[in-house]
């Protein structure tokens, strides 16, 4: 497990502030953020690249302070790689026990079978320069869990593959990161890719910590509206608290109501956060919701963008609403600008954030 405790850390003129993290052994952690956001610096400082101001790191209980790179325990995989030009894929992956002396009987049944999980068996003779980015993302890997690592960082790794080619790396890593209990800690821009890979997420803004907790409840009930936004929610309106009746808050938004489970101690002016793979939609003429869906808006489509996987709607449904939708709902409903629908969204999906003051 790796603990930071109160982190602060200098970098130029970025500061990392007062940073605590919890990277649970046997997990994947991702951390998120705009560019800017301390994202790096964070992964330097895990490293041993640059000096803590203040605070503490602890790698299954034993303190970094003082500990050379090399001795942490950490295996690494940059976003540039850094294969050894010079040198074959076997040379690449064996170049740090090779230069350390551990006898091959030592890392040698764990590399071949790192090998044959990842397939880059008739790679190992040939140059890194031969090998295209997926093949060169495995060796990548291969050489990072090479040594057994207490713990494995991963530097925005997949960011410049296509992706068919990430996707199928996800997959990789995610059986990869089950079969070897690994404890792993990834920096990435891409919200898809940490959704798919992470157990908890870590949110900076920056350079410092705007949001922790698990996957679901980080993406799907963001605190601040700068989370929301980075977060990629695709309705944030403001609105005002009416009533509460029951545990519910009755809010009005634009011309229209609705209904969200009431927060506590929630001010009367807030902002309402709406994921668009929330947002249901049928005919304008369609059949009564189920009683679990408390908001049934008439809207209009006024947008319709394409998207993969997803479609996504924009609506006036007395405020600006966007959906997200699949294809063959699409079709269906032969979505098209100026239609009238029923978009039903369910009270726990309607997510109440404080505004800005």
């Amino acid at each position: 497990m790796l603990e930071a405790e109160s982190l602060t850390v200098v970098a130029g003129g970025f500061r990392l502030h007062e940073l605590n993290l919890r990277v649970i052994a046997g997990e994947c952690h991702a951390v998120l953020g705009p560019s800017g956001s301390g994202k790096s610096t964070l992964l330097q400082a895990i490293l041993g690249v640059l000096p803590l101001q203040s605070g503490r790191l602890r790698l299954n209980g034993a303190d970094l302070a003082g500990v050379p790179i090399e001795r942490r325990g950490i295996g690494y995989v940059p976003q540039q790689l850094g294969l050894f030009p010079h040198l074959s894929v076997r040379q690449n992956i064996t170049y740090s026990a090779d230069a350390r002396r551990v006898p091959a009987t030592k890392f040698r049944p764990v590399l071949d079978k790192l090998v044959e999980a990842t397939g880059i068996g008739t790679l190992l003779e040939r140059r890194p320069a031969t090998l295209s980015g997926g093949e060169r993302q495995r060796v990548g890997l291969v050489r990072a869990l090479a040594s057994r690592p207490n713990l494995v960082l991963l530097d925005e790794p997949f960011s410049a593959l296509n992706e068919t080619l990430r996707r199928e790396l996800w997959w990789l890593l995610r059986e990869l990161q089950s079969q070897w209990g690994l404890t792993v800690l990834h920096v990435t821009h891409d919200l898809a890719e940490a959704y798919f890979l992470a157990n908890r997420i870590t949110v900076l803004l920056d350079g410092r910590v705007a949001q922790q907790g698990d996957k679901a409840e980080v993406f799907g009930r963001p605190v601040l509206p700068e989370v929301a936004r980075f977060l990629g929610v695709e309705t944030l309106q403001p609105g005002r608290i009416i009533a509460v009746h029951d545990g519910l808050a009755e809010i009005g938004v634009g011309s229209a109501r609705l209904w969200a489970l009431a927060a506590p101690e929630m001010p009367a002016d807030v902002l309402v956060s709406i994921r668009g793979e929330e947002v249901m939609l049928e005919a304008a003429s369609g059949p009564e919701p189920a009683a679990s869906a408390r908001n049934r808006l008439p809207a209009r489509v006024v947008a319709v963008q394409p998207g993969n996987p997803l479609v996504r709607v924009e609506l006036d449904a007395g405020f600006p609403l966007f959906g997200l939708v699949t294809r063959p709902a699409c079709e269906e409903l032969s979505l098209r600008p100026g239609l009238a629908v029923t978009a039903i969204l369910k009270a726990p999906a309607v997510h109440l954030l404080r505004r800005a003051p």
